[in-house]
């Protein structure tokens, strides 16, 4: 059994107006996977009050415990001591490593990032959840080298963004990412992509934007699910919060978040995933016990 989760900050199920991206986008693969799959709609404020937020929404979707009940709020951004502690004790990784499941986080991350990383107080250098993922089960980092030999995916997908950073990189289509992204699948038991350009096409309300970013990733999507073998695969795809479904706001939303299980493998009845903390629960479900060898 493979998997392939793909977490996309700040997706919401929103309204059917004209404020909602999703309604203007032409996005196809995506209502097929909601049309055609395991798709459930989750709970993000975890019964705290206040805007559901990135760091203890993601703490909650990789360690099964509820983060924002532990530390009584919802924490933006990078996680507090509190989380960092909640997060390198357990985790998805580590359960999947201790299981005898090999694990891989496919994002690229620059040599400056690698550098600063928890060395600089400014809040944006400091580890993300999922950075923190990595650290704690020892994983090496991709690099720019891994981007250019096709090993990794940069958060944006396409590369623009490393262009913008001054490296000599390559621009790839969606489509060559998501090819990229399952050739370095094949070599691990489970496989995590995060992708958060969602999230500031959110806080922008810029609706060109917004539709922009929705479609390149429907395409990347689509076209990952096509290289896939659903009948022994797994593509999960899940978010922490709502907000680019609704741009009537620059903040979050309170809105559920989508959860997709895309496989042919399994299903799960409605009440398997209500809030994001089932999720690890769920995903644990396809890797029982032990790894035979």
């Amino acid at each position: 059994m493979r998997m392939i989760l793909v977490f996309i900050d700040g997706i919401g199920i929103g309204k059917n107006d004209l404020l909602n991206p999703f309604i203007k986008a032409n996005i196809p693969n995506w209502h097929s996977f909601i049309n055609n799959h395991s798709f459930f709609e989750a709970d993000a404020s975890l019964g705290v009050s206040g805007l559901p937020q990135s760091a203890t929404g993601q703490a909650s979707i990789y360690t099964g415990q509820n983060a924002p009940k532990a530390v009584g709020r919802h924490i933006s951004a990078r996680p507090t001591s509190t989380l960092v502690e909640m997060v390198s004790k357990d985790n998805i990784f580590k359960m999947l490593i201790n299981r005898g499941y090999t694990v891989t986080f496919a994002n690229v991350y620059t040599r400056e990032t690698l550098e600063k990383l928890g060395k600089e107080q400014d809040e944006m250098l400091k580890p993300s959840v999922t950075t923190l993922l990595n650290l704690s089960a020892a994983l090496p980092f991709r690099t720019v080298e891994d981007y250019r030999n096709g090993d990794g995916v940069y958060h944006d997908i396409t590369g623009e963004a490393l262009r913008e950073k001054g490296y000599d990189v390559p621009l790839i289509t969606p489509e060559k990412a998501a090819e990229n992204l399952y050739r370095l699948s094949r070599n691990f038991d489970f496989t995590l992509f995060e992708f958060f350009v969602s999230d500031f096409a959110g806080h922008s309300q810029d609706m060109d934007k917004a539709v922009a970013v929705l479609e390149r990733l429907d395409r990347f999507l689509g076209a990952l699910a096509e290289h896939m073998d659903l009948s022994k695969e797994v593509l999960v795809i899940v978010s922490d919060h709502g907000n680019i479904e609704d741009l009537s706001v620059p903040t979050h939303t309170m809105n559920p978040v989508p959860v997709l299980f895309i496989t042919k493998t399994k299903t799960f009845d409605k009440g398997k995933i209500t809030a994001i903390t089932d999720i690890l629960p769920a995903v644990l479900d396809f890797f029982p016990g032990k790894k035979h060898s």
